[in-house]
């Protein structure tokens, strides 16, 4: 597994320098700024940025044959599949990390960001979502189409995360009162329905790449 973890560290790892270096310098700025919608566009960017980033590797792995060479080596399709799946959680936490040193930063500036402190929770969770709900959509459907419509696939799956996450707030508004309650049920929801179709996901991915001949 470790080797694996490398290989798509190593796929994706020129992209992810050029993004960071970027985070970096946009971070610097939206710190420096008072800007609410700047700084929850930051986090968001951050989150879902890293994560995508991560699920193009395995995009990158097939345009150079490597995708196809792992699978003459001794090495099980459930786990190749697995390793994309945690490279996506490591990403995730990274950009989960970039957005969490932007909001503390500024609050230590400038004080709360937001109007209440928990409204920040809500934010996290989106990013966080947003970012689950591609990958669970994104490796089943690359597999079942194929990696020549990998581009297709990664905006398909982005669209439907974002209408997801923001479909179940939408649901969450209508039936719940605002409040302090309310951000924390929903932020604990999103991100439990996001983890759950991103675990169920796997065995579906597996399922499908095991049936594939190449």
């Amino acid at each position: 597994m470790k080797g694996l973890l490398k290989i798509n560290f190593l796929a994706v790892c020129s992209n992810v320098k050029v993004f960071s270096a970027f985070m970096l310098m946009l971070g610097i700025f939206v710190v420096a700024v008072i800007s609410q919608s700047l700084l929850i566009g930051y986090v968001l960017l951050s989150i879902v940025g890293f994560s995508v980033i991560a699920v193009t590797s395995i995009k990158k792995e097939f345009v150079s044959k490597w995708g196809k060479y792992k699978l003459t080596l001794p090495i099980k399709r459930a786990n190749i599949v697995k390793s994309y799946f945690v490279s996506q959680l490591i990403w995730l936490i990274v950009g989960t990390v970039f957005a969490g040193a932007s909001i503390s930063l500024s609050w230590l500036l400038h004080g709360c960001p937001f109007d209440n402190s928990i409204d920040t929770l809500s934010i996290f969770a989106l990013g966080i979502s947003v970012s689950l709900f591609t990958g669970a959509f994104f490796f089943p459907l690359f597999y079942l189409v194929g990696e020549e419509k990998g581009e297709v696939s990664l905006i398909i799956s982005l669209l439907c995360g974002i209408g997801i996450s923001l479909g179940i707030i939408r649901t969450l508004n209508l039936y719940l009162t605002p409040g302090f309650t309310t951000v924390l049920i929903g932020s604990v929801i999103l991100i439990i329905c996001s983890l759950l179709m991103f675990a169920l996901s796997y065995p579906l991915t597996v399922n499908i790449y095991k049936k594939k001949e190449y």
